[in-house]
């Protein structure tokens, strides 16, 4: 069995999850991002800052755990964007030596944009590289 985890902005959030159905039906294991809807936005507080930080951490660690699990990390950058979060966890990837593919060739950032290994244009082509 393949695996992938997926890294995207929230707000591709209905896009993201109808890409990870698709994958998860051709029976490849997806570890999609962890949005609520409405997403938790980066200006958003808890109870406290030390709650709030307590709930961001464990959201990047929980997404750095399925980067090292999965055997693919795949950036849905859909308009050529692609944010911090995103940022980090292809560095992680990249780090683990994983394949990083991506929706589009671009992310806003050269940097970033010389981690992807392979554009691949949506989940059809995806499934065949996999």
């Amino acid at each position: 069995m393949k695996s992938v985890v997926v890294c995207g902005f929230k707000r591709y959030l209905k896009e993201i999850d109808k890409f990870c159905k698709e994958l998860t039906k051709a029976g490849t294991l997806v570890f999609e991002p962890s949005f609520s809807d409405p997403p938790i936005t980066e200006q958003h507080t808890f109870k406290s800052d030390f709650v709030t930080g307590k709930i961001f951490k464990g959201l990047t660690l929980e997404h750095f755990n399925w980067v090292r699990k999965a055997e693919v990390c795949f950036v849905f950058n859909k308009d050529s964007y692609a944010g911090v979060s995103v940022a980090m966890e292809m560095a992680y990837a990249d780090a683990l030596g994983k394949p990083i593919f991506a929706l589009e060739a671009t992310t806003g950032d050269p940097c970033r944009d010389a981690l992807i290994d392979k554009v691949v244009p949506n989940v059809k082509e995806l499934i065949k590289l996999l």
